[in-house]
């Protein structure tokens, strides 16, 4: 079983990986008992694999069995905490067979007696996030020229959390949860794919692009005309989260 790199604070990218082994060894080890083609074996396989999230109480979890495991399958699991707000935390996990194929995922609600130490630069499309990004871009002529003629909107969104960019004429003129007449568009990720992008060694946003790992709401033609910018707001997001966490 695997444990956390750090127990406190607990940190958006704090990450674990547990050994390989077997579903049927995992189930026998913990003394689960289940039918061998019951779609719940990798919900009951992931209770062992992951240590709980230090301190914290799991008070939520949605699971999608996408290829279900069986129990001859050799699987590791993989954590990333994706959120830190308040008393809560989220925390991903992806199920993951012996060819690196994620077979199933899901993610836990945990819950703390205590607030939980806030870092901005890692809550991401939060308005204080959005604050930070907004002051940083201001500054980069390179993204102010690239909307030297530009009135619009950029939304950001992370899970459930959605952060507006008001843009005139390449100036930040507003950063909100939601302007009155929306985004003109939406760039759009679980909190996961985020938490990836952003702390992963090399910006590799255009190559998660073309993945399929994003994807947008609202006027199609102006997010794939604005991916110069889109990716300036990327690399900056990703040069807080770096500083944060180093």
């Amino acid at each position: 079983m695997s444990a956390h790199t750090v127990t406190r604070p607990l940190t958006v990218g704090d990450r674990t990986s547990s050994e390989p082994r077997t579903v049927a060894d995992v189930l026998t080890g913990s003394g689960a008992v289940a039918p061998p083609n019951s779609p719940v074996l990798g919900a009951l396989a992931v209770a062992s694999l992951v240590s709980p999230v230090p301190g914290g109480v799991p008070t939520g979890f949605d699971w999608n069995a996408h290829d279900p495991v069986s129990v001859s399958d050799v699987v590791s699991a993989d954590t990333v905490i994706t959120r830190v707000s308040g008393r809560t935390a989220r925390r991903y996990i992806r199920l993951v067979d012996r060819a690196g194929a994620v077979r199933e995922s899901g993610t836990e609600t945990w819950t703390f007696d205590d607030e939980q130490p806030a870092v901005p630069e890692l809550d991401f499309c939060a308005p204080a996030w959005g604050a930070l990004l907004a002051e940083i871009l201001s500054e980069d002529r390179e993204f102010t020229s690239s909307l030297s003629t530009w009135d619009g909107t950029i939304g950001l969104r992370s899970g459930e959390t959605e952060l507006h960019l008001r843009i005139y004429k390449g100036r930040i003129v507003d950063v909100t949860r939601r302007t009155p007449h929306g985004a003109t568009f939406t760039f759009v990720a679980p909190d996961h794919a985020w938490a990836d992008l952003v702390l992963s060694e090399e910006n590799d946003f255009m190559r998660r692009a073309i993945r399929g790992e994003f994807s947008s709401t609202g006027d199609g033609y102006e997010y794939l005309r604005l991916t110069k910018p889109l990716n300036t707001i990327i690399g900056h997001a990703r040069a807080l989260a770096r500083k944060a966490r180093s």
